[in-house]
């Protein structure tokens, strides 16, 4: 195609396909932003670049060639957090918050809000004891949400209910059983996999305490308490965000970038 002013660029940074799946809701974004793409008129275009070996000034050469004005950049890994893209004649949005740089308008799951809803959600169902098991990296990619929300709810709870969180690298399994047999949570929030297989692998006579995600990235998975952070809904948000700003001729980095943030809701 030579031109494409109806297309919108989703640009993927991820090298590997298999972890972009495991730490976000990759396919649920994409296809929100298909959906509501063609609603308003446009198309979605996947560039691979994480994949493809694409150079930023390459892709950015292809875009504008093409007169795709629109891109869509979803949560990235940490070695992308930064990319050198020149967003020049471009209107750009990002979803989540692990990508930085270059600056752009955002969309982005109200992560605060969430743990703040998943403690009252659990203190509602008799769980007094609340426990939370994060990686640095992962609190990296949030910026901190999770833990601070989590440690905000702490102050309102009597002194003998509140346990430390855990914050792990991913081989320090033995820590986590640790943490387990000397905090004795009666629920754990977690937001990655591998704390539950760890749990399952765990071998006790007691029974594991039950966990609760900060975000539900399996929606197939039964009897499951978690987060629902929306992932369509962002995905079809971020388009919104970026026709308008194709529609007002708005392009290149914003001087005051804004972030749009959507609200998790409680699922059983």
């Amino acid at each position: 195609r030579r031109n494409d002013p109806h297309h919108i660029a989703w640009i993927d940074l991820w090298p590997d396909e298999k972890k972009a799946a495991g730490a976000t809701d990759f396919k649920l974004m994409l296809r929100g932003a298909q959906q509501r793409a063609g609603e308003l008129g446009y198309q979605i275009e996947v560039h691979r670049v994480g994949r493809d070996g694409t150079s930023a000034a390459r892709l950015h050469q292809i875009l504008t060639s093409r007169s795709q004005w629109g891109l869509i950049i979803p949560p990235v890994p940490l070695e992308a957090m930064t990319y050198p893209l020149d967003l020049q004649g471009l209107a750009a949005v990002t979803i989540g918050t692990s990508f930085h740089e270059p600056v752009m308008h955002r969309v982005a799951a109200n992560l605060y809000q969430g743990c703040h809803l998943a403690c009252c959600k659990l203190r509602e169902k008799g769980f007094r004891r609340i426990g939370l098991v994060l990686s640095p990296s992962m609190i990296e990619r949030v910026e901190g949400r999770w833990l601070g929300s989590f440690l905000a709810e702490q102050m309102a709870w009597p002194r003998a209910e509140r346990i430390p969180p855990l914050l792990l690298a991913s081989a320090e399994k033995m820590e986590f059983y640790d943490w387990l047999d000397e905090r004795k949570p009666d629920v754990i929030l977690l937001a990655e996999s591998q704390i539950e297989t760890w749990l399952a692998e765990r071998k006790t006579s007691r029974k594991n305490p039950p966990t609760a995600w900060l975000r539900l990235l399996e929606k197939s998975r039964p009897n499951v308490m978690a987060i629902d952070t929306r992932p369509e809904k962002m995905g079809a948000a971020a388009v919104e965000l970026v026709v308008g700003q194709i529609h007002r001729n708005e392009r290149g980095s914003p001087l005051i970038p804004h972030t749009l943030l959507m609200d998790g809701i409680w699922c059983e």
